[in-house]
């Protein structure tokens, strides 16, 4: 028996070790194409506090425009060809469907070139969890090149500018110095360790980075302002002004 069987997960283990869940983004039975190109069907694993990217769409300038014009567009055409059947991206048209050189991936780790899933964000060559075995540089020429359906180098490059500095803000600033401090607590023995998630400190930490941390990175990946700032970097400062505080106290004390 293989642990977590069954579920609807898109990484399913199955019994016979192959991997996915086809119904998990195709109706069962219908087998719609139509429904996997739909942010919905994206929104049922993706809309928690810590992963909240349906809502994240839902309120960057990508997510207006299919809001504002989904009734007009084909979402059956096969290939899906933009500017004629769409003319905006959904979470598919992204990171799995094909666009121009970028052919068609039922593997949605490939086109990305940081992990901002992580606790300090990675390559994703680089992520203990599930390393990708590819080359970040490649991943994000295939993410660039599926921009460039609608967009100029230019735009493309400050684009992929600014994330890469929200990248290295959260990662220098925040969670380096909350890692830090919290492995002193540890080393300390200030914190229990017979049960993770039983003290303040740890839930603290833990949501710096699997909460707020996550918000602010997929924020400014997807370009959803709120998200980047109010719900991502604004509530990072204040959780980690607040864990530190603490920690330093008890460390000091």
């Amino acid at each position: 028996i293989i642990e977590g069987w069954p579920n609807q997960g898109v990484g399913r283990v199955n019994l016979d070790g192959s991997l996915g869940s086809c119904s998990a983004c195709h109706t069962r039975h219908a087998f719609s194409i139509e429904m996997a190109r739909k942010p919905y069907t994206c929104k049922e694993c993706h809309i928690g506090p810590d992963v909240p990217v349906y809502k994240v769409y839902s309120a960057s300038k990508h997510g207006n425009l299919f809001s504002t014009h989904e009734k007009e567009w084909n979402f059956k055409e096969v290939p899906w060809t933009v500017g004629e059947d769409f003319t905006a991206p959904t979470c598919a048209a992204c990171h799995m469907s094909g666009s121009g050189k970028v052919l068609t991936s039922h593997d949605v780790t490939e086109r990305l070139s940081w992990e901002t899933q992580a606790p300090l964000t990675v390559r994703p060559q680089d992520f203990a969890a599930f390393p990708s075995g590819t080359n970040w540089q490649d991943e994000r020429q295939k993410m660039k090149n599926v921009c460039s359906a609608c967009h100029g180098d230019s735009w493309i490059n400050d684009f992929y500018d600014g994330f890469d500095k929200a990248v290295e803000e959260y990662n220098e600033v925040y969670f380096k110095p909350a890692k830090k401090t919290f492995d002193e607590l540890n080393e300390k023995g200030l914190l229990d360790q017979t049960k993770f998630f039983d003290e303040r400190l740890e839930v603290e930490f833990y949501e710096l980075w699997h909460h707020e941390g996550r918000r602010a990175r997929m924020g400014a990946m997807m370009m959803a302002p709120d998200y980047a700032w109010w719900h991502g970097f604004y509530e990072v400062k204040l959780r980690f002004a607040n864990f530190m505080e603490e920690a330093n106290h008890l460390i000091e004390t």
